[in-house]
């Protein structure tokens, strides 16, 4: 395993030849860079990672000068981010996947739609293209035996595309049992800060990976639906697969 010490030493060289070997995260930029990289951050504020995966699980974006350069010699599927749309029963759902894991499944709902994929888009350094993978059968497959009322728990990876705070919240919601609900008090609790409920059910808004990461097993702490992405109906929806009574839960 390579020590730290040589790694900042790479760094503070622009070595090309540690290219791909690690990468270096800025904590105060959110910026995910090559060893050789112009930019010169400071030490104390430097992150490193053994895969480009691992930063942007984090919440990094990559750099614009030296990822972009690094992405062109590497000419592979990571640059585009695969898409398709998927007919639920319960709403119509965009899914794409970036190289080998899924980045989208989100609702085909026209005002969330621009926010969303740019983020998406920019985080990964990728544009989008029409059309299937492996990861994108996997997630319709896996999704057609939920709404049958034969998955629970799914199986297929995923990328996260926020900041280090939304990816903590995204985390935390897969743990959250098939079938069950907690508030979003709760789930701020969760994370080991219960004052930021807001900024908690603002996360929990902007989740692009419905379902597989299940917002809307997060209720109000009064027991109402509140909002959700794909509209309160198909919430409703999605819990009523999950619960086998679904009395007690209230529309505001």
């Amino acid at each position: 395993m390579m020590k730290t010490e040589e790694k900042i030493k790479a760094v503070k060289n622009r070595d090309a030849s540690y290219r791909d070997k690690f990468f270096v995260a800025v904590r105060t930029t959110k910026i995910v860079c090559t060893p050789d990289c112009p930019a010169k951050p400071l030490e104390k504020n430097i992150v490193f990672y053994d895969t480009l995966e691992e930063a942007l699980q984090a919440g990094y974006r990559p750099c614009k000068i030296c990822m972009k350069e690094f992405h062109n010699n590497k000419r592979n599927n990571m640059e585009t981010i695969k898409i398709t749309r998927y007919q639920s029963p319960v709403g119509d759902m965009l899914i794409g996947s970036y190289g080998d894991k899924l980045c989208i499944c989100d609702w085909a709902v026209e005002k969330r739609r621009s926010t969303i994929d740019r983020r998406i888009q920019r985080h990964l350094s990728a544009k989008y293209e029409e059309g299937t993978s492996d990861v994108i059968e996997q997630a319709i497959g896996e999704l057609e035996e939920y709404f049958a009322g034969h998955r629970k728990i799914f199986d297929i990876p995923v990328v996260f595309t926020g900041s280090e705070f939304q990816c903590t919240v995204w985390k935390e919601l897969m743990k959250i049992p098939y079938g069950t609900t907690i508030s979003y008090g709760e789930l701020a609790r969760r994370i080991h800060n219960p004052k930021a409920v807001r900024a908690v059910a603002s996360a929990n808004a902007t989740n692009p990976i419905s379902i597989f990461v299940p917002c809307h097993r997060v209720i109000g702490s009064n027991h109402k639906l509140t909002g959700y992405g794909g509209g309160l109906d198909a919430k409703k929806g999605l819990l009523g697969l999950e619960c086998s009574n679904t009395e007690g839960i209230e529309l505001w």
